[in-house]
């Protein structure tokens, strides 16, 4: 276990390369990006906005920062310089393909007036999108590259990537930010709102089991981290690891850092990295 004294006030949002060469993070005013391996800070930058999500090229050579009401936007992660920026107003999600032929994103809009927007890589050429589609602040494709999962306050869909075809479609009556994370066989989704996890088979879209968080506080972020293993966090200083197969929390994991923010899994399954409350970034092994 190691912790990054990142930041001074909390962590919203992380990123690691699909290379497993960098890693990204972030606040509300401020971004920063960190080899991997040597722990090496690259670059930070202030912005202004609300920094939804962020996501690497497949071989580090850019960062996507989705911002939430604002500018939807392509950075060299090394030294902060812009190589692109869409016109709109976007909603916060973005996400590239596990093939790295296409990135997505969704611009702001009432839910299901607006287009999932697509654009093939490497050329930043626009695609036809997915109609019908919601203001997304969170977008992930499948491991498999089979499906693309969005979520909002009030909505989650499960679709199937190369059509644009809902598998699943669900909306809620919550009030809290949407979390979900796709198993590593791509077979499971689990996606929920404050206190409700629902783990859906993502082949046909059936919500196998839905699970109440038995704690006071609310969930912020849920991740799978190795095959057979489920992170949560809820603002509180543990994590806490479920089950993946018995649903139900197995272990407890607090590092005397603050309470935890986001939490999502290393590039090769290996770790997992936790966003905290006081800034610190924790790099923890996954034991599978």
């Amino acid at each position: 276990m190691r912790v990054i004294d990142a930041f001074d006030e909390p962590v919203l949002t992380m990123a690691v390369s699909p290379d497993g060469r960098l890693l990204a993070a972030a606040t509300a005013r401020e971004l920063a990006i960190w080899d991997w391996l040597s722990g090496e800070e690259l670059n930070r930058r202030a912005f202004y906005g609300t920094l939804g999500q962020l996501a690497f090229g497949p071989t580090s050579e850019w960062l996507a920062c989705g911002f939430q009401r604002g500018m939807f936007e392509i950075i060299n992660p090394r030294d902060g310089t812009r190589i692109h920026g869409f016109p709109g107003t976007f909603s916060g999600g973005v996400a590239v393909s596990p093939n790295a032929k296409e990135i997505v994103a969704t611009q702001i809009g009432r839910q299901g007036q607006v287009e999932l927007e697509l654009w093939e890589l490497p050329g930043w050429r626009r695609k036809r999108g997915y109609d019908g589609a919601s203001p997304f602040t969170r977008l992930a494709f499948s491991p498999d590259g089979e499906h693309i999962a969005g979520i909002t306050v009030s909505s989650f869909e499960l679709r199937y990537a190369a059509s644009g075809g809902i598998n699943h479609r669900q909306g809620v009556n919550y009030v809290g930010e949407g979390f979900f994370s796709f198993s590593q066989d791509s077979q499971t989704v689990v996606f929920g709102w404050e206190s409700t996890l629902h783990v859906m088979e993502t082949r046909n879209g059936n919500v196998s089991r839905r699970v109440m968080y038995q704690e006071p506080a609310m969930l912020v972020d849920v991740a799978f981290l190795g095959s057979r293993q489920f992170a949560t966090v809820d603002g509180s200083p543990l994590m806490r690891m479920w089950s993946a197969e018995s649903w139900k929390v197995v272990h407890g994991f607090d590092w005397n850092s603050g309470g935890l923010t986001c939490v999502i899994p290393s590039a090769d399954g290996l770790a997992g990295i936790c966003g905290t409350k006081t800034g610190k970034l924790v790099v923890f092994d996954v034991d599978d």
